[in-house]
């Protein structure tokens, strides 16, 4: 397996811009009942996970180019080429959210108004990570499905992330942590449930492609028919993950270890799901 770069850079992009997400939306959402200090305690540890992810995820990228100098060509195209303005827009997103995060440590204060910038540059980065793949000439990845799984991604890892960042804050008033809590775990719930619909369209779709595709030197459709039993198990341990996670908010305060278990699934489901995506041969 020669893409592994590829799928620690697109979880680690992912996981990153799910987190600025839902940390944008409970700083957005708390606005009048936190003040400065609190609003700080509560982002700044998630801003320095998505930070890092990101930074992370961006040094992987350099390894499926080959040639880390090899980054700087691929800025010459941005015009027609998606992988350039993924590139163009991933920088600006790490640098926005870089700068929010110096801000805060220095500061002492959140910049909630740069928070939504980059959130909102995140989105568009997942969309140019999305259209890559969806341009390219591999017939597994020539479908909506692509843009459902990278966004539902970010979106899945995140609120898990807002959810742990919720049970590490005890201080917060219990009856706006638990409307957070609801909210985040409702959205991933939503989000599973909304996957797991799209399949069925996106298997039919598949079965409409001729068996002979290939795109040289790859057989991407034999790939995706050989590797059924690893979906399955994927799609499984994603919905047992999702249930769990869901469980950890039936108690006075979120169940810490109930949100790892069901964390920790999601995301194994999330990594099996992305080394299905790239098997393409």
């Amino acid at each position: 397996m020669q893409e592994w770069p590829l799928i620690v850079f697109t979880l680690l992009i992912q996981l990153s811009v799910g987190s600025t997400l839902f940390t944008t939306f409970i700083l957005m959402y708390a606005a009048d009942s936190l003040n400065t200090q609190e609003k700080w305690r509560v982002a700044v540890p998630a801003m320095l996970l998505a930070f890092v992810a990101g930074a992370l995820g961006l040094v992987a990228s350099t390894a499926h180019l080959g040639y880390p100098l090899n980054a700087f060509h691929a800025l010459s195209h941005i015009s027609s080429s998606w992988l350039s303005r993924e590139i163009v827009f991933a920088s600006l997103y790490l640098g926005i959210l870089g700068l929010t995060t110096l801000i805060g440590l220095v500061a002492k204060r959140v910049a909630t108004s740069l928070m939504l910038l980059a959130s909102l540059l995140g989105l568009i980065d997942l969309f140019c990570m999305s259209a890559i793949y969806v341009h390219a000439s591999v017939a597994t990845w020539m479908h909506i499905n692509t843009y459902v799984m990278f966004y539902a991604t970010a979106l899945s890892l995140g609120a898990i992330t807002a959810l742990w960042r919720l049970s590490r804050c005890p201080w917060l008033p219990w009856k706006q942590a638990r409307r957070i809590s609801v909210i985040c775990g409702g959205a991933l719930i939503a989000v599973t449930l909304a996957r797991l619909l799209e399949q069925p369209i996106y298997l039919e779709s598949l079965n409409g492609v001729s068996r002979d595709a290939v795109t040289f030197p790859h057989q991407p459709l034999i790939a995706f028919a050989q590797s059924g039993r690893l979906r399955l198990m994927a799609w499984v341990i994603l919905t047992v993950g999702t249930i769990i996670t869901a469980c950890s908010l039936q108690t006075h305060r979120i169940g810490r270890l109930l949100l790892v278990t069901g964390g920790t699934a999601v995301l194994l489901a999330e990594i099996m799901l992305r080394f299905n995506f790239f098997s393409i041969h």
